[in-house]
């Protein structure tokens, strides 16, 4: 179980680290300092303790000429976990320590921590869900059809968003046509909600779509077939460009777009 010294010294923000990397996969040295709010270089001090004691590993890719290190935590470093959520009576999640980084975590839930923590008092990401907790979350509203990215709780200026976010990867398939990449692959996106008899739970759905043209695609579809639910689209280059709680969202039969927390209004 690794170096037992090692553990008994963990300290809150370095359970914290190592619960991070358990249930969102790897992040670098940025990623963590944004989720404890505390600065890079302290981090960077909580990361080489961690990888010392061999509760987390670290690599860097030879091509990148950043020369970023990214985290992970160990086998060692899961077990600890583990037993130390077992002994305090708490949950253990579902495959800890064996999650790959989403998507969604990198484009949306990083950002709007950032954004909480630039913004004090205005506004917070008061609640974020990983994949494998929306899911159990969805199954426990009966939406188990549902394939949902994250789930979220955004506050802003005494007003609160519920949502469900979920990122288009692009064409699917070994080989497709050029004529179908534009619309391959979107119709699974919204496949779960059409077959829904129920409202889902949550004031918007949030559809992150890889370029301009594939956001078009989904935005003709939703004024074909419009959800229950309140749609909201964006890409992400533009999430690449601007923060998330700006002027990114886009409702299928409006001109503009709305900040995020206008969204569901």
């Amino acid at each position: 179980m690794g170096d037992q010294d090692a553990v008994r010294r963990l300290s809150p923000r370095r359970w914290r680290i190592l619960s991070y990397l358990a249930q969102h996969g790897s992040a670098s040295t940025l990623d963590v300092a944004l989720v404890c709010a505390v600065s890079r270089l302290t981090a960077h001090r909580d990361l080489v303790w961690l990888n010392e004691s061999r509760l987390v590993r670290r690599e860097r890719s030879a091509e990148d000429r950043t020369h970023t290190w990214w985290y992970g935590v160990t086998a060692e470093g899961t077990e600890v976990l583990r037993h130390a959520l077992t002994a305090s009576g708490r949950p253990v999640p579902l495959r800890l320590g064996q999650r790959s980084s989403g998507v969604a975590d990198a484009l949306l839930f990083l950002p709007l921590v950032e954004v909480s923590r630039r913004n004090s008092g205005r506004c917070e990401l008061y609640q974020w869900l990983a994949t494998m907790e929306t899911s159990s979350w969805l199954r426990q509203h009966d939406l188990a059809q549902l394939r949902a990215d994250g789930y979220g709780v955004w506050l802003q200026d005494g007003r609160c968003l519920r949502f469900l976010v979920h990122v288009d990867r692009g064409p699917t398939g070994d080989v497709v046509a050029e004529y179908e990449r534009p619309a391959s692959g979107l119709g699974g996106l919204l496949g779960g909600y059409r077959r829904a008899d129920r409202l889902v739970p949550v004031g918007a759905v949030l559809l992150i779509a890889q370029d301009a043209e594939r956001e078009e695609r989904l935005r003709a579809g939703l004024l074909r077939g419009p959800l229950p639910n309140v749609v909201a689209t964006t890409t992400r280059q533009l999430l690449y460009r601007h923060w998330p709680d700006e002027q990114v969202w886009q409702v299928p039969g409006e001109g503009g777009r709305r900040r995020l927390i206008e969204v569901g209004s």
